[in-house]
């Protein structure tokens, strides 16, 4: 594996355990709208590290990119209308004629695109940094006359919160609407990296994306913690400890299974369930042990310190 490979592998990991945790926490103490919306934007966040994580760790099977791309690109039709549906709520600045109007085309070009009708993934671009999959001429076609729009209404989110940082006259408000103004933005950059999927050769876009989702929603958890974002105010110790545990499971799983398939998998033959359950093996051996320590780990550290508020 090249470096951008293992270097983007470690980001969107990274990421998708950040927003699994983080999106966890919203569930648990949100009752508003504009909770169940963020909660859905941390979702799609979520899915598009995990694509790419998939993505980086498989990258030599170029037959399964395909089924990661599609991973990423299809929640993804509804980024921005979360983005925007959740500004208007959260701002309590209603645009209902609007927001229809986007869920509607989202969930249209949704369905198209499920069923194969807007363009399908067909294949894989082999660049010299590694292997990334690749949407037929339709879908990019498509992309790109809807861009605009999506853009459009994401430019427009960003607005509306840069206008009401200016006004609002609560400090904690304000840093409140800073937070989550600095993460959507970043978002928005990161969301260039669909060029690598125009043909475009550059090994540095992919990691450099991936490292600014995760930066967005660690400028989220830090609101959260620091300055009660969303009215959050409590850190659930058992999210913590199942977060290390999966970061173990994932880790020792994925190593494990991918030691197996490339060097035994010639003997046991490929694909061979046997890899797999060996794997699981593994992971219960390493994981079980040390379950206790990562709890009482968990426990110590929230029984000495508080959070003031």
């Amino acid at each position: 594996m090249s470096m951008t490979v293992v270097v983007s592998a470690t980001t969107s990991f990274l990421g998708f355990l950040l927003n699994g945790t983080v999106l966890l926490l919203v569930l648990s103490r949100g009752r508003q709208t504009y909770h169940y919306l963020f909660a859905g934007f941390l979702f799609i966040c979520a899915l598009w590290d995990l694509g790419v994580f998939l993505s980086m760790i498989r990258n030599n099977y170029v037959d399964e990119l395909p089924v990661y791309g599609n991973i990423i690109w299809w929640p993804c039709t509804f980024m921005f209308a979360i983005i925007y549906h959740f500004t208007c709520a959260y701002l309590n600045q209603p645009r209902p004629k609007r927001i229809i109007i986007l869920w509607v085309v989202s969930s249209i070009l949704f369905v198209l695109g499920v069923l194969g009708l807007s363009g399908k993934i067909v294949g894989v671009y082999q660049y010299s940094w590694g292997n990334i999959y690749r949407p037929d001429d339709q879908l990019l076609t498509g992309n790109l006359i809807g861009l605009p729009f999506a853009y459009f209404f994401g430019l427009s989110a960003l607005w509306y919160l840069f206008r009401a940082h200016g006004r609002e006259e609560s400090p904690l408000k304000r840093r409140h609407i800073l937070y989550i103004l600095v993460s959507f933005s970043i978002v928005h950059l990161a969301v260039s990296k669909i060029a690598i999927l125009y043909g475009i050769n550059n090994g540095f876009w992919m990691p450099a994306c991936m490292l600014l989702n995760d930066i967005a929603v660690g400028i989220v958890g830090v609101a959260i913690i620091k300055d009660r974002l969303l009215d959050i105010t409590v850190i659930v110790k058992k999210t913590t400890m199942y977060s290390a545990l999966a970061t173990l499971v994932v880790l020792v799983f994925g190593v494990s299974e991918h030691l197996i398939a490339t060097y035994v998998g010639s003997i046991l033959g490929e694909p061979s369930m046997y890899a797999y359950l060996i794997s699981v093996a593994a992971v219960i051996g390493v994981v079980m042990p040390v379950r206790r320590r990562v709890e009482g780990a968990v426990e110590d550290f929230f029984a000495k310190r508080t959070v003031a508020f």
